[in-house]
């Protein structure tokens, strides 16, 4: 059984998956940021199947492009849980878990995530043989170039995701080779996830928890104006979450650096890791 854990977007998604069937799932967009959400939500799941976090055999998580705090705030968590449940740790780009969103969809599928400043991160996909295939990674372009560029190809594609909004306006009338997925698919959703990272599993392709970053195709904003005002240290700038273990007699630590304010903390004061705490403003905390 694995847990999946999205939450690249606005969205927050958890889900218990087995072999054959998505055994719980919650997936909400309820206007809180994950710091205050995540853990919570993976509480309730398991309260709610009746499962326990030692039936887990892996952890699959979102790895980008996205949100950056949502990002780091997600692998934190997943992070921290893996290393203090032992089990292995999964990766999985926010793109590739959403295209499974349109099982066996004809023509190439899409994904489009909102890049801001009228751009979009599109990643493309196609279904061969009943796997599906990435044509195109994450790369991005502006919406307006996307659009004339798939205008002239004339083949069948179908768009997925929240950077639907940046294209629709751009859409002209006759064009019935370009369709857009509707609301309910274009979610990212922690069941999908599980489901893309399956060749991995299979494969036995792990993360490491101390090494493993998110998938940014470019910085934030917050990133570029400190180094605009910090051009003599740009090499203190910390771009990548980390893992910082902490050994010592009955006591072990995992922090994981979110961003200067958010951490995630898994402590040992028995012998087994007994807890994983989100850090912020706010303070959650998962039993393990």
């Amino acid at each position: 059984m694995w847990l999946g854990i999205e939450t690249s977007s606005l969205v927050s998604s958890v889900a218990l998956v087995d072999e054959t069937r998505v055994i719980g799932e919650i997936t909400m967009q309820a206007g809180f940021t994950h710091s205050e959400q995540l853990v919570p939500h993976i509480d309730a799941l398991f309260n709610m199947t009746g499962k326990q976090k030692s039936d887990l055999t892996g952890i699959v998580v979102s790895t980008g492009p996205g949100s950056f705090t949502g990002l780091r705030i997600g692998m934190g968590t997943a992070k921290a849980m893996a290393y203090a449940l032992n089990i292995p740790l999964y990766g999985v780009m926010t793109m590739d878990g959403m295209a499974y969103n349109l099982p066996y969809c004809e023509g190439i599928i899409s994904v489009l995530i909102d890049a801001q400043k009228k751009n979009v991160y599109e990643a493309r996909y196609e279904w061969q043989d009943n796997s599906l295939i990435c044509t195109q990674l994450p790369m991005v372009k502006a919406a307006v170039d996307l659009m004339n560029e798939v205008v002239a190809d004339g083949h069948s594609i179908t768009f997925i995701g929240d950077g639907i909004k940046r294209i629709t306006k751009l859409m002209p009338d006759d064009t019935p080779h370009i369709r857009i997925a509707p609301m309910t698919a274009t979610i990212p959703k922690a069941s999908s996830l599980v489901l893309a990272a399956m060749p991995q599993i299979e494969a036995g392709e792990t993360e490491n928890p101390m090494t493993m970053v998110p998938y940014y195709i470019r910085r934030s904003e917050a990133e570029v104006v400190w180094e605009e005002k910090h051009k003599d240290n740009v090499d203190m700038l910390a771009q990548n979450s980390t893992v910082i273990v902490i050994e010592t007699v009955k006591t072990a630590n995992v922090l994981t650096s979110l961003d200067d304010s958010t951490y995630i903390d898994a402590t040992n004061h028995t012998g087994d890791i007994a807890k994983v705490s989100v850090t912020t403003d706010k303070t959650s905390e998962v039993d393990l």
